[in-house]
């Protein structure tokens, strides 16, 4: 048995029982460069930074910035952030070798099974995934806690102070674990490795090599079984159903840097299993459907798509000092469980800005249940998939309820002692706060609706789906790395015991 991965910014192909690739070169055009897989080099710049961001954050065509309103235009290249442009929302997904991965913020925590249970169907079965699946997830993501002699240092009294503001509030502080390299992290402190981590520099990916990527973690396993092949600049445009037998065909275009198409390559496979990230998944689905290739998938593909209730806000002038450099990735969660319109939470993110303006802010995401949802339909027109959340700021009960909180937030931790001027919550959807961007798109081939429960997308008994469009919109209040990892092993235990 062999497989062959396929990564890239609209799919991520695995294929089983592998028949030998067939490849179509254009004539006297030039193979791409094969290192666009972003290994972290000894000079300590691989990868953009947040502060001065430049075209190594931007997938072709995107702006280079945390969100399209705050980011800036820069020449075309094959970056780590895809912006996905919604009527209604601003999704951001990871592109490269490690998806997601590479720009997520490491936080891995388990959600509570309360939060858990009110989002999933029964059949996502909570109590097997934390006795098997979120321990094997945590295993092969290589996630610990923040050690307390990283806490202990100068550059991490942002953390030390946000335990200050929950006692403040009221609250009990819940820590989690973070796929991060501390030993790395040590290094870097003692100036032995570049600052990525200890600056609050996650979101382009990690100079230093502190971040556990997949291309460090599941990629690399994968890889080392030889069983395996990555392929970085294919681009997914066409699946559909092999003619002879059971099985795919799957055809992807190879890109240069400067996004040119080289030449096409075609594979087949008895399974296809698809984690390009919830919007790409889905769309190369909805597309496949609308055009004929994929006729009996189901209609409630597209269906479902959410923001994880997440919504982005930054506290303005803090009274405790949080640090000129603020170390992360963050820290500490908070539940508050007694609001009228349900629980919500908040996370300490360090904010990576240039010193001295880090004593100036600090970042929260605010989480929230709700039960609002897009949609990925086909476009007839342009015939593209197009992300639909019809859910603007003056009608939108997760900007409202969270706006609700960080009010009664900032009351209790600064109002009511007299610090009305301090931590003052700014979010305005004009900058991308709120809920107007997410990192965490998820749905689309929501289980219990366009997939069973155990991954397969309906209509195709060989057709899988293993990243976060198999989630319903959110995963209970906390960030999903962890809860999609555990879903997807799942996934494949349950196809390789009846397979």
């Amino acid at each position: 048995m062999g497989s062959d991965v396929i990564p890239h910014r609209h799919a991520v192909a695995v294929h089983l029982d592998l028949q030998r690739s067939r490849h179509t070169p254009e004539p006297n055009v030039p193979r791409p460069r094969p290192t666009r897989r972003s290994r972290t080099a000894p000079d300590g710049n691989t990868f953009a930074t947040t502060t001065t961001p430049d075209k190594r954050a931007a997938w072709f065509g995107s702006p280079a910035g945390a969100s399209a309103a705050s980011g800036i235009p820069v020449e075309p290249y094959p970056g780590v952030l895809d912006h996905v442009m919604g009527n209604g929302v601003e999704a951001v997904y990871g592109a490269g070798v490690g998806g997601g991965s590479l720009v997520f913020g490491s936080f891995t925590p388990v959600p509570r099974r309360q939060d858990f249970e009110h989002i999933f169907p029964a059949a996502a079965d909570y109590a097997q995934l934390a006795q098997t699946y979120f321990p094997r997830a945590k295993a092969g993501l290589g996630v610990s806690p923040l050690p307390a002699d990283v806490l202990a240092h100068p550059k991490y009294v942002g953390a030390r102070s946000w335990l200050k503001v929950i006692e403040r509030y009221g609250a009990s502080p819940h820590f989690f674990d973070f796929a991060i390299d501390w030993d790395i992290v040590r290094d870097e402190l003692a100036g032995r490795a570049t600052p990525s981590v200890t600056a609050g520099e996650l979101s382009y990916g990690v100079n230093s090599g502190a971040k556990k990527s997949l291309d460090r973690s599941y990629l690399l396993a994968a890889e080392r079984t030889g069983n395996v092949t990555v392929k970085p600049m294919h681009e997914v445009f066409d699946i559909r159903p092999r003619s002879r037998r059971a099985g795919f065909v799957v055809t992807a275009r190879v890109l240069d840097e400067q996004g040119r198409t080289v030449r096409t390559v075609t594979t087949e496979a008895d399974h296809l299993f698809m984690a390009a990230g919830s919007f790409h998944t889905t769309r190369l689905l909805v597309e496949a459907r609308a055009q004929g290739r994929l006729p009996r998938l189901s209609p409630r593909i597209g269906d479902g798509f959410g923001v994880n209730g997440d919504f982005l806000t930054i506290r303005a002038n803090p009274r405790e000092d949080f640090g000129a450099v603020q170390g992360g990735p963050g820290y500490a969660r908070i539940y508050e469980d007694n609001l009228p319109g349900g629980p919500v939470s908040m996370v300490y993110q360090a904010t990576p800005l240039p010193a001295p303006l880090g004593k100036a802010a600090t970042t929260h995401l605010v989480q929230a249940h709700t039960d609002e949802r897009g949609t990925i339909d086909y476009d007839h027109r342009t015939r593209r998939a197009q992300l639909n959340y019809p859910h603007p700021a003056d009608r939108n009960d997760l900007d409202r309820r969270s706006n609700a909180f960080i009010k009664r937030f900032h009351e209790r931790t600064e109002g009511r002692f007299g610090f009305a001027a301090n931590g003052t919550h700014v979010s305005s959807r004009a900058l991308g706060f709120g809920s107007a961007s997410t990192y965490h798109g998820l749905g689309g081939v929501v289980m219990g609706a366009a997939a069973d429960a155990d991954g397969g997308i309906r209509g195709y008994d060989n057709l899988w789906v293993v990243d976060g469009s198999f989630v319903p919109g959110a995963v209970g209040l906390v960030n999903p790395a962890l809860t999609i990892t555990a879903l997807a092993e799942r996934t494949m235990d349950r196809f390789l015991a009846t397979h």
